[in-house]
């Protein structure tokens, strides 16, 4: 929202909510909090919003690739990569891949290559669908002393020996912690796709409380995963979004639920909505994206998102709703979109602080009177621990008056 959506300021970091493994000493920074600024009552470590970040409040003109590179005028930013994958024998697996970057001081007064102007986040899951087992792993590190980064000439953004570069029109990824990995090449198969209104996705009433994103909404995938030291030949089909931005999370909302689903038909459907503590809030958004790559913007009032079965987490106590009925009536959609397996929750005590569900799903149902099947990624935050982390705790949701307002991923 994100609602990964993913991408508020605030939703890009609740998404940093990776992976309930721990990382070596060797491959994070120093503990997040110490990257801080003091500020607030006791000397709290927490990121401030400032009025000299950028804030997304009008549509904008894309450029690529220029644009899928790093937008150091917005405070929040993040390159995310879900997808469902299968073995030639038809094992399934679904993976993750994400770099977050935050701007935690935009001028930073000490002229040292170490002082903290931007840090990277990046997650890294894998679900093995079949053993129903998920496994996930998560780091940070400064920019400026080369060990993370994005360049600015080129789409390379990497965290250690985490990346994500561009190669003529192919995504190609890499990750590897231990005895799990992956190395895979995706293709588009349809245009770029801007979420929201011309790529401007609103997440709640104050103005720039909106994140700029888009979508490469079918990616053809192939290359290896390795999974507890075995590895896999895999290909499949991948989602990516892009979101930069400068907003919190408003007063009142604690968090969203975003669907990204690539159904059989060759449609493609990204939809979020933001919660607050009493329930669904107003902001419900979403894009319907037919078989030769047009787009359509959905309102509130074109989608139905209705909870059916929940799964409560024994590591975080957290009540997700792991299967839902959506309904499109204008588009004649009625779909059922269930978890692969429920337990695909990500815990980030080592990076964020912050607890959210993200994981592979399948859909099934009817599209006006046929049946209609596909596969999708489902993320959900503010459902366990804290509305933010450390990075996002601040007086900025304090000041109604900023602020701005699709959100997946």
């Amino acid at each position: 929202m994100r609602a990964r959506p993913n991408p508020l300021a605030w939703l890009a970091l609740a998404l940093f909510a990776a992976a309930g493994c721990t990382q070596p000493a060797a491959d994070s920074d120093a503990d997040i909090t110490a990257l801080l600024p003091a500020v607030g009552e006791g000397g709290a470590r927490s990121i401030k919003e400032s009025s000299s970040w950028s804030r997304a409040t009008e549509p904008r003109t894309f450029e690529f690739p220029r644009d899928h590179g790093p937008h150091e005028d917005f405070q929040i930013e993040w390159w995310y990569y879900t997808g469902n994958l299968s073995t030639s024998a038809g094992e399934p697996f679904g993976y993750q891949l994400t770099f977050f970057r935050t701007g935690i001081n935009q001028k930073p007064r000490n002229p040292s290559r170490w002082a903290v102007r931007d840090l990277y986040t990046a997650h890294f899951a894998l679900s093995d669908i079949g053993r129903q087992e998920h496994y996930g792993f998560q780091r940070n590190r400064r920019a400026g002393v080369g060990l993370a980064g994005a360049a600015r000439d080129k789409y390379h953004v990497f965290n250690g020996d985490w990346s994500v570069k561009l190669q003529g029109d192919v995504h190609h990824l890499q990750a590897v912690d231990g005895e799990y990995a992956l190395d895979l090449r995706l293709r588009p198969t349809k245009p770029v796709v801007l979420q929201g209104e011309q790529g401007l996705s609103r997440k709640g009433a104050l103005p720039g409380n909106a994140s700029y994103y888009y979508s490469h909404v079918r990616m053809a995938s192939e290359g290896t995963l390795t999974v507890d030291g075995t590895t896999h030949q895999v290909s499949g089909e991948s989602w990516m979004d892009h979101e930069f931005s400068t907003s919190f999370l408003e007063p009142g909302q604690v968090g969203w639920d975003w669907f990204s689903i690539q159904l059989d038909n060759g449609h493609e459907l990204m939809l979020f909505q933001m919660r607050r503590s009493d329930g669904p809030s107003r902001y419900r958004s979403g894009t319907l994206v037919d078989a030769d790559g047009r787009s359509e913007s959905l309102k509130t009032a074109d989608i139905q998102l209705q909870p059916r079965a929940l799964w409560k987490s024994p590591e975080s106590g957290g009540n997700y709703p792991v299967a839902w009925d959506v309904e499109l009536p204008r588009h004649s959609y009625r779909l059922e979109v269930v978890a692969a397996f429920d337990d695909q929750e990500m815990i980030t005590a080592a990076s964020t602080g912050i607890v959210y569900w993200e994981g592979s799903v399948v859909v099934r149902g009817q599209s006006g009177e046929g049946p209609v099947g596909g596969r999708g990624y489902l993320e959900m935050t503010g459902y366990a621990g804290p509305s933010f982390g450390p990075l996002l705790t601040g007086t900025a949701n304090e000041a109604p008056t900023r602020a701005a307002g699709n959100a997946g991923g």
